[in-house]
């Protein structure tokens, strides 16, 4: 028995699949030549694991430069997202991104959110944008993002996102610190990856991390999360707080941080009435959300209740104020 979910909390709108969508109208829209001779043959580039990662993400990156490059993507991802079955969705762009032909970080922010809220209206799909903090920015820089989420009185949420190896949750305290008593519900990428080395350490570090985002960024939600089930204490705190966890569990899989689904036990932490969803990342190069539920599925053999509470764990833990709680 599959879980039927309508809602994603776990979704970059730059890895997602509405950029196989529109990428060659971004290039038109950027006055630039499309350096593939397809569409095709830039997804086989984007999608081998042997480019380097920054390489892929420039080929997008580098024509979202203008707002109505990003009102583009925006209204292409509500509208595929809409058309996939999903009634909501959280949408997570970080503007630092997109500053390199003069945009401030509001108009960038300004930009996708007027392309979401436009696929919103036109699609019937309710859409939270998540402004995240590219954590090797700076502390200064992010503490410039947190104002820009708090100027959306809690209708933005606020994300730390990217290399949590070499910028540990911490750096950024300051940009939480600033929304704290604020309507900002704030999420973080933790207990994905860290250091490889010492690899005796390597769990209790990557749970260090999700305990200083739950302690100390005073977060509403994780992102990851992958040990969690080790720490029993934790997981009934999460659990009492209502604090989600925004699973990626074939992210983490295809990108080695995990031989098998079945090392996250999801099951237990379904138990333990963790908030827990089922998410895909980045589809753009990662599975589908159909694949994800299907392949969890096959690995866990969700009950009855537990298909139960991974549907309604997407409404119960959704940052919108028209949805959750």
């Amino acid at each position: 028995m599959k879980p039927d979910i309508k809602g994603l909390h776990h979704d970059h709108i730059d890895g997602s699949l509405a950029v196989r969508d529109v990428i060659d109208g971004l290039y038109a829209l950027a006055d630039r030549e499309f350096p593939f001779p397809s569409v095709g043959a830039w997804l086989d580039f984007f999608r081998n694991p042997r480019q380097d990662i920054v390489r892929r993400f420039a080929t997008v990156t580098d024509v979202l430069q203008t707002a109505e490059a990003l009102r583009t993507l925006g209204y292409a991802y509500g509208r595929r997202r809409s058309q996939e079955g999903f009634g909501y969705v959280e949408a997570k762009f970080a503007p630092q991104y997109h500053l390199r032909s003069g945009l401030t970080l509001k108009e960038a922010a300004e930009a996708m959110i007027e392309g979401l809220r436009q696929a919103e209206s036109e699609f019937g799909i309710v859409i939270f944008p998540v402004i995240g903090i590219g954590r090797e920015a700076d502390p200064e820089m992010g503490v410039e993002i947190a104002r820009v989420t708090l100027e959306y009185d809690g209708e933005v949420g606020l994300d730390l996102v990217c290399d949590e190896a070499n910028h540990p949750p911490e750096k950024h305290l300051p940009a939480f610190r600033l929304t704290f008593g604020s309507r900002v519900r704030r999420d973080c990428h933790a207990g994905e990856w860290v250091a490889a080395e010492p690899t005796d350490t390597y769990r209790a570090r990557l749970l260090q991390n999700v305990r200083t985002a739950v302690h100390e960024l005073k977060v509403d939600g994780i992102g990851h999360a992958i040990p969690l089930a080790d720490d029993p204490e934790l997981m009934r705190y999460m659990a009492g707080q209502g604090i989600r966890v925004a699973g990626c569990p074939l992210s983490n899989l295809d990108s080695g941080l995990i031989e098998d689904v079945s090392e996250l036990r999801i099951d237990r932490l379904l138990e333990a009435d963790i908030i827990y969803t089922l998410n895909p990342d980045d589809d753009l190069f990662l599975p589908p959300p159909t694949e994800v539920i299907a392949r969890c599925d096959d690995a866990y053999g969700f009950t009855a209740i537990q298909c139960r509470q991974l549907e309604g764990n997407v409404f119960r833990g959704a940052f919108d104020r028209r949805i959750g709680p």
